[in-house]
């Protein structure tokens, strides 16, 4: 009884150890199975491309919104950015554009392509970019892509890296070239401020392996050289006006009297605008902003009950406060150093009943804010 047990226990570790040879042998054979990425790239340079506008760039301070201060500055056509072998039928190797980081200020629709616009680093100046991407070897033209030059676009911003890419059922073995070619266009996002564009880089390449995007190899960047800017105004006068003498009971049967001309001039008006125009304002209280007329100014000396219209060079209309609406008249774009007058009419303008008017100093302060489109 004692010799069957004991050649039990035998016959069932002797099961155990069996198993566990089988379990290595299994483990070996998976590590041996281990595939490896199959995608080795060369970068032909070169290291950066720069774009330069011509300039200094002149522009109306106050244009609308946004629209281009350029034209396109196209970049080269380069084909082989990177060269790369596929050894691996399940892989694949392309090209990736970084979207740019720079802050954005809005967009710009043209041709049917919605432009992201980055800002600079001058006020009121910013920069779209557009490129193509080229993809040549076998079956570059999967996914809707084209093996050549693919169409002109732009990036998104939803993905960090617009790319094409190549690879996939390609025969072992098969050589790649990718390239691009990109193009910028300067655009205005607000008032400018007279300066130079700072240095800036706003993209570059990195090489792609199934979609993972690396500059390990190398990177192209794309450079906008400064740009100088200059805004187009004019240096503007103004000037004091002296009404005449009036006596209080004169108001008894009118509202304005002693309507006297004066004008603001515009000197140095240079060429290259499309249009000039102006907005008055007084300095005080505002008793009607569409009858141009506000209060006197306060003080001991001051008379009651009277303040100051103003109208146009003709007399007939009033000039509305806060509007901008106004042109400056017989501006020509194309002429330089130009003197243009703009003709008004002021007079005393009675702001309540005629025994309100009391005696005494009438005076009032207008500014006239110019806008240059």
């Amino acid at each position: 009884m004692t010799t069957r047990n004991i050649k039990g226990r035998r016959a069932i570790r002797s099961v155990r150890v069996a198993a566990i040879g089988t379990m290595l042998v299994a483990l070996s054979g998976s590590w041996s199975l281990e595939s490896h990425a199959a995608v080795t790239c060369t970068f032909n340079g070169p290291a950066s491309e720069s774009f330069t506008f011509p300039g200094p760039i002149s522009v109306p301070r106050d244009n609308a919104t946004p629209v281009p201060l350029t034209s396109w500055v196209i970049g080269q056509a380069q084909t082989n950015i990177y060269t790369c072998t596929i050894s691996n039928s399940e892989d694949g190797g392309g090209i990736g554009i970084k979207f740019p980081t720079q802050e954005q200020a809005g967009t710009y629709s043209e041709g049917g392509i919605a432009y992201k616009v980055f800002k600079t680093g001058l006020d009121g100046v910013g920069v779209i970019y557009g490129f193509r991407i080229y993809s040549a070897g076998n079956n570059c033209d999967k996914n809707g892509f084209i093996n050549g030059w693919n169409p002109y676009a732009t990036g998104s911003g939803t993905v960090s890296y617009s790319d094409r890419y190549c690879g996939d059922l390609s025969p072992e073995g098969s050589t790649y070239n990718f390239g691009a070619q990109l193009q910028f266009r300067l655009i205005k996002t607000g008032k400018i401020a007279a300066g130079n564009t700072p240095l800036l880089t706003l993209t570059y390449t990195a090489q792609g392996t199934n979609r993972v995007y690396s500059t390990a190899v190398g990177s192209k960047s794309y450079i906008i050289n400064p740009v100088n800017f200059q805004t187009l105004a004019c240096t503007a006068e103004g000037g004091d006006v002296m009404l005449d003498d009036v006596h209080k009971g004169a108001f008894a049967s009118a509202i304005t009297l002693k309507t006297k001309p004066f004008q603001f001039t515009l000197r140095n008006c240079p060429a290259g605008m499309n249009t000039i125009q102006y907005q008055l304002d007084p300095i005080g209280s505002i008793i009607s902003a569409t009858n141009g007329t506000f209060q006197n100014a306060s003080g001991a000396d001051m008379a009651q009950g009277v303040g100051l219209r103003i109208t146009d060079e003709s007399n007939t209309s009033p000039i509305r406060f806060g509007d901008s609406s106004y042109v400056v008249q017989n501006y020509d774009p194309s002429a330089g150093n130009q003197t243009l007058p703009i003709k008004m009419n002021v007079s005393y303008y009675r702001t309540g009943t005629a025994e309100q008017v009391t005696g005494g100093l009438v005076r009032g302060i207008a500014q006239l804010t110019l806008f240059y489109l």
